[in-house]
């Protein structure tokens, strides 16, 4: 098993370690430790005494003190990551890092498309927050990486992911997607939570296309593996977030649209900031 975990050389983004030793702790495999840092710097006063031009020597005078400190970060975590491997026996996970100078998300996008990892791990610090792995960041990645992204609210606590909520808006990819789910969760022996929040009581469909997806996992439902939910709510924000404290919900799991990740999930009365505000990891899945 390949992980790829992005860091931000933040105390914060150690939050992630947990997850990625969990992951490998039975299969073995490796952690790519990665982070990009910005390499373009625009200084536009070229009007320097003695005709000396800003662009070409600062530019690369910081450039260069960027890279030589994000070498320096780097090698911390990386110690930090391999002493934490060593106090948990766990000789059988190897690490790489990968530090790179670029767009932060298309360096990480192309590092997955290259690695082909089994999922990918980063952080994120919300809405609003201007650091390198901001929820922006989070909510564009996960509509353009071929993996599940696992991705991690800062200062959450790390806790096996047992009760997983997923998300359906009955679209053709459920059924896979879902196998995926327990596919990539497998060691925690998860309990999948079908979700669709139903906003007209007169609509007949929801009903039906529920009861498909029952008989698409008979077995897993028989095992108790997988259940089905139907709520009916006129405050979609606040019955996912009851739900999910009802049901000890330490996982949230979609299907990332391009089009704005919930453009026919529940209607658009709820959409990506809602799944960021439940404070809890996200498992998501590319559209196919």
């Amino acid at each position: 098993m390949k992980i790829i975990l992005s860091t931000d050389f933040s105390e914060e983004n150690e939050m992630l370690f947990p997850y990625a030793l969990d992951l490998l702790k039975e299969s073995g495999g490796e952690i790519i430790l990665f982070h990009a840092y910005m390499d373009q710097i625009l200084m536009g006063d070229s009007s320097f005494p003695g005709g000396l031009d800003s662009d070409t020597f600062f530019n690369r005078e910081l450039l260069l003190e960027m890279e030589e400190q994000a070498g320096k970060f780097m090698q911390e975590k990386l110690s930090k990551l391999e002493q934490k491997l060593t106090e948990a026996s766990l000789d059988h996970i190897k690490l790489k890092p990968v530090l790179k100078g670029g767009d932060p998300e298309m360096e990480l996008v192309n590092l997955a498309e290259a690695e082909t990892p089994n999922i990918v791990l980063m952080g994120t610090h919300g809405k609003g927050k201007k650091r390198f792995l901001e929820g922006s960041m989070a909510k564009s990645v996960m509509t353009k990486v071929d993996v599940p992204l696992l991705s991690v609210p800062e200062g959450y606590q790390w806790t096996k992911s047992n009760e997983v909520l997923y998300a359906t808006n009955f679209g053709r990819f459920e059924i896979s997607t879902i196998n995926k789910i327990f596919e990539t969760l497998e060691q925690y022996n998860p309990v999948v939570h079908v979700v669709h929040l139903l906003m007209d009581e007169e609509d007949d469909k929801p009903a039906l296309l529920m009861e498909e997806l029952k008989l698409a996992f008979k077995q897993e439902s028989a095992k108790q593996m997988i259940r089905f939910h139907l709520i009916n709510t006129s405050l979609p924000k606040e019955a996912l977030k009851l739900f999910c404290e009802q049901n000890n919900i330490s996982l949230a799991s979609f299907i990332a649209y391009r089009r704005g990740l919930m453009d026919y999930l529940f209607k658009d009365k709820i959409g990506k900031d809602a799944f960021f505000e439940l404070g809890i990891p996200m498992l998501t899945f590319r559209e196919p």
